[in-house]
């Protein structure tokens, strides 16, 4: 459309890799996925906003505009249960 301004994705370092992550990483680059692994690095590595230059974690930042949203007196985005 010629209005927006790309940045290119910067992937993680396998040795950056925590959690969630790491896992996958290393489940694809040991099954031999190759490509699946370069992918994940992407996933859970860096973009810039074209706007104001700022570096953010994609997975982060997907995870963070996707959670659920918090109810009045719940303290970690799941609703205490409660017993009779």
């Amino acid at each position: 459309m010629g209005d927006v301004e790309r940045r290119d994705l910067r992937p993680a370092a396998a040795e950056e890799l925590t959690g969630t992550g790491k896992w996958m990483y290393e489940m694809a680059v040991r099954d031999g996925q190759e490509v699946l692994a370069d992918g994940i690095s992407y996933l859970f590595g860096y973009a810039e906003c074209p706007g104001c230059a700022s570096i953010f974690n994609d997975a982060d930042e997907y995870t963070s505009a996707n959670r659920p949203a918090m109810r009045q007196g719940e303290s970690d985005g799941y609703a205490a249960a409660s017993y009779g």
